[in-house]
Order: structure tokens, then sequence, then C-alpha cells
């Protein structure tokens, strides 16, 4: 499956928030990434068109199994790539995680449903 830089940030937004609250909506997901939510809107369409997500009537939105075990994977790779960071240059653990996601989503050309991990 053939991802995109963006479709694979706005999936780990969505794993990143749902690992903190039951629901996720449009409104957290826009707040996040500080997009409009109509560009919400439209990366959900994509997303739920891949089968990675599922969005409820109200907005409520969902990670697929297959959505999960993508976004795990790639949180996976961005947890140990911002311990390595914080190793490395002087950044609170939130500033390390999302320069983290940012390269593990710039440099995720292809995905497959089960990223390889990444090793130090």
């Amino acid at each position: 499956m053939e991802l995109t830089h963006t479709n694979l940030r706005y999936l780990l937004t969505i794993y990143h928030l749902s690992q903190r609250r039951l629901e996720v909506s449009s409104k957290d997901v826009a707040a996040a990434l500080e997009v409009s939510r109509a560009s919400v809107t439209s990366m959900m369409s994509i997303l739920v068109e891949k089968r990675l997500v599922e969005k409820e009537r109200y907005g409520k939105i969902h990670l697929t199994p297959q959505g999960r075990r993508l976004a795990g994977g790639l949180a996976d790779q961005a947890d140990q790539l911002a311990v390595a960071l914080r190793g490395w240059m002087e950044l609170s653990g939130e500033e390390a995680w999302t320069v983290a996601c940012a390269a593990v989503t710039q440099l995720s050309g292809r995905v497959s449903p089960r990223p390889e991990t990444l090793t130090a």
C-alpha cells in the first residue's frame, strides 16, 4: 500500500491522540496538526478509502485493525528515534517525538502493513 507522508502524519496523530483519550474527533486532529477541519475531513475520506480509519456519523474517528498495526509500527519507530534524539540534542520529550514523527513519516516512502522497526 502506498501512502504519502501526509497520510502517515494524520495516521500517527490519530494513533497518538487515541492513546490519550477514548474518542478522537476531527476537531482534535485539526488542533493537533494545526490544520483546518476541512483538511481533516478531506484526509479522513482518503484514509477511510484505504481502510485505515473508520469515521462515525458524529465525527468520531477510530483506527481499523490494519490502521492500528501500521500506526503502531510507525509510532514504535518514532519512539525509538525520539529517545536517540533526546540523547543527541537538548529537546523535550514532546519536541523529540514531534521531530521523530516528522522524520519517520517523511522517510517512509512505501509502507507495508507491518513496517520494520527501526534499529539503533
